[in-house]
């Protein structure tokens, strides 16, 4: 897997520009599971969108990484989403702030990719480390993947076979404006 790291502004020394000079331990572990087809790009934050904390592109489609440490059990039923307490031992209602703002990056990186006029279908994606549990009633699916274990989640990623690979170029180059863009055909002979 190539990873794609942002361009460091010049400016005031901040929390997120040391985070950066850190490893990225989701990148690693799954570049163990991708190879080079795939690039993953951190904080891809793209006409003037939040930022996604991380998208990987490659044959498998564009996935949007969503990364939240989350502790106890939360479940969706019945069309709303409930957290374990322990101290009543029952299900209360949990604000799941998590798995809207992850199904909103998806569809912000969406709408960026369509006005680009490139594949559009982003897969949302939450990354629950930790000791977190999400899950839901078979009829509640959230609408966006949910996995702990990177495993699981490159399989999944590379269980389809949706994009060519100029279309991972285009995108890749779209995302990271550093890199540069693919040769495109001529459009007339010899031209």
């Amino acid at each position: 897997m190539i990873i794609h790291t942002p361009a460091q502004r010049a400016g005031r020394f901040s929390i997120a520009k040391l985070q950066g000079l850190t490893g990225d331990h989701l990148a690693v572990a799954l570049a163990r599971h991708l190879d080079d087809g795939y690039h993953y790009v951190r904080r891809v934050a793209a006409g003037g969108m939040a930022p996604i904390d991380a998208v990987v592109v490659g044959p498998g489609g564009t996935w949007a990484l969503t990364r939240v440490e989350l502790r106890g059990r939360f479940r969706k039923r019945n069309g709303h989403w409930y957290a374990w307490s322990r101290s009543t031992e029952s299900w209360i209602p949990w604000d799941a702030r998590p798995v809207t703002e992850a199904r909103m990056a998806g569809h912000r990186l969406e709408l960026y990719l369509e006005r680009a006029t490139l594949p559009a279908v982003v897969e949302p994606c939450l990354m629950v480390l930790r000791t977190g549990e999400v899950s839901w009633d078979p009829d509640q699916r959230p609408g966006i993947h949910v996995h702990s274990k990177l495993d699981k989640l490159a399989r999944r990623i590379t269980r389809d076979e949706v994009l060519t690979p100029a279309q991972v170029d285009r995108i890749v180059a779209l995302l990271d404006p550093r890199q540069p863009l693919p040769r495109l055909a001529p459009s007339t002979p010899h031209g």
